[in-house]
């Protein structure tokens, strides 16, 4: 029995240990870093494409080839007797593009391609960045709202319960109880909402992860929710333009079209030039009785220079060539197309950041209004000038102003991660300097 007293107080331990331990912006994001299959997608593809490369570009190269044979042939003659041969040969064939543009361009597209796959990779790590930031804010944000309800449950129990005693000693009428218990009720279903939703935003970081989390530290109230004043918008575009690797990805795009027309003319319109050359030995032994048929080994060696000239391919080369010449309009015009979404983005995001900055201040001064509204109406219901009710709005219309301006500051925490994707600017070393913001304390937060 002491044994098991003994195990259960280390397991509580444990547990305590274990529980009192917040997991940090950075924690979370090498969680996340280490179990995304779409990064591990992404890096595969990257790998895969820079042996694509060497693949390519070992039609550069001279190819070698190695031929044998080893026979046995049986031969009946009209007259005479059957001849038995045996015979093998062994010879190396030479082919050695000297001359190709074709394939020049094509590994040209190749090591391209190898590129794209590059900044792909660092594209799909910079949205896992975002991605698993604005996830974890959003977990801060439910658990924010669900204190504040939980407050608010607290408060409005402890307002039932005294309105529960002064309508027994016959102090209150059944109708204040009633409006008492109504709003208890009411706060009882907002936090059933507020857990939900603090559940859900623990799956999604679960999935993204790994691992469950559920205690993570809280964004310290010293945190500056400000924009830089001598950061414009024309600025950040201009950054975005140079760091964005969504649109690097299309220049890559657009540069690999213009280099497929020049692929496609020189596929059907310059001649390939090749040194080609080859050396064999055959042997063959008959019967004796046949003197006709000789017998040794016979060696044979040739060099030279193939040219290939393509000449007309039923309208094909002319056609190809037209295709690629589109192709790469569409690639120019999907460019443009996506910098004109990025620049509406980056102007949108901006507008947000300097919503919330407004927001947040005016939602301190919310506070401090609303904070005053509910002591004047406590003070007045007191002494009768107000009823119940307005005592209840009142507090509630307080907890609701804390529980927005915590949803204010977050959420310009999350758009200003976007901004920072937006322009291309979105790495570890922003997580690492986010992450110095947040503090286990709560107090730090009152």
């Amino acid at each position: 029995m002491k044994k098991h007293i003994i195990t259960s107080l280390i397991t509580v331990a444990t547990l305590s240990s274990t529980a009192s331990h917040a997991e940090g912006l950075y924690d979370v994001y090498k969680l996340a870093l280490n179990h995304d299959p779409g990064l591990r997608a992404a890096e595969a593809t990257y790998r895969a494409d820079k042996e694509q490369v060497t693949v390519t570009k070992g039609n550069l190269y001279p190819n070698i080839k190695a031929t044998g044979s080893l026979g046995y042939a049986k031969t009946h003659p009209p007259a005479g007797s059957t001849v038995d041969t045996r015979s093998n040969s062994v010879g190396l064939d030479l082919s050695y593009p000297i001359y190709s543009p074709a394939l020049s361009y094509g590994v040209k597209n190749t090591e391209l391609g190898y590129q794209s796959a590059g900044v792909s990779y660092d594209n799909t790590k910079e949205n896992l960045v975002l991605t698993t930031m604005t996830e974890f804010f959003n977990l801060l944000i439910a658990q924010a709202t669900l204190e504040t309800t939980e407050a608010q449950v607290k408060s409005t129990k402890s307002q039932l319960d005294q309105t529960q005693k002064q309508y027994d000693v016959g102090l209150k009428s059944i109708t204040d109880l009633q409006d008492a218990k109504a709003s208890y009720d009411a706060v009882q279903v907002q936090e059933l909402t507020a857990r939900s939703d603090v559940a859900y935003a623990q799956k999604a970081l679960l999935q993204r992860t790994g691992k469950v989390i559920t205690d993570i530290p809280e964004l310290s109230k010293d945190y500056p929710i400000k924009l830089d004043p001598n950061v414009t918008v024309d600025q950040l575009i201009q950054k975005a333009i140079k760091n964005n690797k969504e649109l690097h990805i299309l220049d890559i795009a657009v540069e690999k079209a213009q280099n497929n027309i020049d692929l496609k003319k020189a596929s059907g319109r310059t001649p390939v030039v090749s040194l080609v050359g080859s050396i064999s030995r055959s042997d063959a032994n008959n019967d004796p009785e046949m003197a006709q048929s000789p017998n040794g080994a016979t060696n044979k060696s040739s060099v030279g220079l193939q040219v290939s000239i393509p000449l007309y391919s039923g309208g094909a080369i002319n056609a190809s060539v037209r295709q690629a010449s589109e192709q790469a309009n569409a690639a120019i015009e999907n460019r443009a197309s996506q910098l004109q979404g990025i620049e509406l983005n980056i102007r949108n995001t901006f507008l947000k950041l300097q919503t919330s900055v407004a927001q947040v201040k005016a939602q301190q001064q919310l506070i401090k209004s609303r904070r005053s509204a509910l002591e004047a109406s406590r003070a007045g219901y007191e002494v009768g000038t107000r009823n119940l009710v307005e005592l209840l709005q009142a507090q509630s219309n307080l907890y609701t102003a804390i529980s927005d301006y915590q949803k204010y500051r977050y959420n310009f925490v999350i758009q200003k991660l976007k901004l920072d994707e937006a322009v291309g600017d979105l790495n570890e070393s922003k997580i690492v300097s986010l992450d110095k913001w947040l503090v286990e304390d709560p107090s730090s937060l009152k």
